[in-house]
């Protein structure tokens, strides 16, 4: 494998993982205001967000040939 194949793959493994990590964050965020009973406009930015992460991993991966479905558990927060 050419150095700027893997540089390529490393890379993009880099933007995956960050893009989980959102995904994790955005999610605890978002019950946080929900368990809060926070505004409806709050809670809506926080799942807009999320569903923003979510679609852009989705793009990263099918890049790859790969796909993954992320599922928020009950258990999550």
């Amino acid at each position: 494998m050419e150095l700027e194949m893997i540089e390529d793959l490393e890379d993009w493994g880099l933007r995956v993982t960050r893009l989980i990590e959102l995904v994790a964050l955005t999610n605890q965020t978002l019950q946080m205001h929900r368990d809060g009973g926070d505004s409806g406009l709050i809670v809506r930015q926080y799942e807009e967000l999320l569903a923003e992460h979510q679609q852009e991993l989705d793009e990263l991966l099918k890049s790859r040939g790969l796909t993954l479905k992320v599922v928020i558990s009950d258990s999550a927060a």
